[in-house]
């Protein structure tokens, strides 16, 4: 805890004495001034870093404006500064005016945006508003590296004789347990179904890229991309070739403005969907695929959760809603309704047991 007495010793930046303590790592400091120094930056600017990661978990801002988010946190954790010059430098302007940030957010639940908001100064409110709205933090840091992309050695470890579980696994999305097809109907598989699952994968590719990896953490809206991108999830439709199976989400996604991306993502969820297929290893070439549709069963899970939830009343605005105004809104949910995520869920049920009984004709799908 923070305390406005005297902690009674030097101050660790500048030497003169401490007025204040740092809640975070209980260094003695006098001023903001020395509490925003270089060498203390970590702590100065996880508190930014905590409001970002607060309203990116709220589920309510435009996916631009979660993308320039994403990459001031994403800076944070690479040790770099997440203020432009012009920022630090009116940062270190009238100190005398500021209350110290970690007195006043000492007793606040960093969490609460609404209340971390009302105790920011106007000054620091403008500040916050520059971060989001600048264009500087665009390339900063390499994007979101995803799961599937993980170097997997090409010898597993033995131990006792027994081959233990592969590392690989921690890293992946935990799998979800299904029955063999075979159980569950009779009869054989359409042909059409390894062309279906690449369709799926390469929806699920382009919404976990389009939303840095947070795609969990907003279960509607990225619900709501998946099925606009998945025309075998939302349409029923089934695909007789892979390339057109692999391409139809790019397709889908010229009919969302929110969901369209350049001819590179396009390229990069291609060369996804060729990772995914080919799996860690040959001796488990399918985990990969049995992953993704596990994650996805996962997110359609929680989007159903909430929908199921879901009040009819509006939310209430608080401060910080209403002083982000377009930034603050929900995607528009034009497909995504309780009865079609369920069907969803079946689908990737079946999927997942096609997988696991029909290895092969995955792994056919690969080129030679």
């Amino acid at each position: 805890m923070a305390s406005s007495s005297a902690p009674g010793g030097k101050c660790a930046f500048c030497r003169n004495a401490a007025r204040y303590t740092c809640p975070r790592c209980n260094f003695a400091y006098c001023s903001s001034s020395c509490y925003k120094h270089a060498s203390h930056a970590r702590c100065s600017e996880s508190f930014y870093k905590d409001m970002v990661e607060a309203e990116l978990r709220s589920g309510t801002v435009s996916e631009e404006s979660r993308k320039k988010m994403v990459e001031i946190l994403r800076r944070v954790e690479a040790g770099e500064s997440i203020l432009p010059d012009n920022v630090d430098e009116s940062l270190d302007s009238d100190d005398d005016d500021d209350d110290d940030l970690a007195i006043r957010m000492a007793d606040i639940d960093l969490n609460d945006s609404e209340a971390v908001w009302k105790k920011l100064t106007e000054k620091e409110r403008q500040e916050f508003r520059q971060l989001v709205n600048s264009g500087s933090f665009d390339d900063l840091l390499p994007p979101w590296s995803p799961w599937w992309e993980q170097e997997v050695p090409p010898v597993q470890e033995i131990s006792q004789g027994h081959q233990i579980v592969p590392a690989y696994v921690a890293k992946c999305p935990p799998l979800v347990d299904v029955p063999l097809l075979s159980q569950v109907m009779k009869g054989s598989p359409s042909p059409t179904v390894p062309f279906n699952i690449l369709n799926v994968l390469s929806g699920y590719a382009w919404t976990v890229r389009l939303f840095n990896g947070d795609h969990q953490e907003s279960s509607v809206d990225a619900t709501e991309a998946l099925l606009s991108l998945s025309a075998v999830l939302s349409a029923n439709t089934n695909f007789e070739a892979a390339a057109i199976a692999v391409e139809s989400p790019k397709m889908e996604a010229q009919n969302h403005p929110w969901l369209m991306e350049s001819e590179e993502f396009a390229g990069t969820v291609r060369r996804d969907v060729m990772k995914m297929l080919k799996g860690p290893s040959v001796s488990d070439q399918t985990f990969y695929v049995r992953a993704a549709l596990s994650e996805i069963h996962v997110l359609l899970s929680t989007c159903k959760a909430s929908l199921s939830k879901k009040k009819k009343s509006g939310t209430r605005k608080g401060l910080f809603t209403s002083a982000f105004g377009e930034a603050s809104q929900h995607v528009e949910l034009k497909i995504t309704t309780l009865p079609l995520v369920k069907s969803s869920l079946k689908k990737v049920e079946f999927l997942l047991s096609f997988v696991q009984e029909y290895a092969p004709a995955i792994i056919s799908l690969i080129p030679t």
